[in-house]
């Protein structure tokens, strides 16, 4: 598995920034569905921090 690319560091925290400025967080329910959009939640922040790199540059 590739290190994410600093680009994708920098785009996991401004929506983390985000995230917190609106009190919202993002989450999945399985890889079937759309995106929830739940109440701050720090579990589904960390979940968000995890994402995989699949950029190709």
């Amino acid at each position: 598995m590739k290190q994410k690319s600093s680009k994708v560091k920098d785009f996991i925290n401004e929506v983390i920034e985000l995230c917190k400025k609106y009190e919202f967080s993002i989450s999945h329910e399985d890889t079937h569905g759309a995106f929830l959009i739940c109440n701050y939640d720090i579990k589904n922040i960390e979940w968000f921090r995890n994402a995989f790199d699949k950029t190709t540059k």
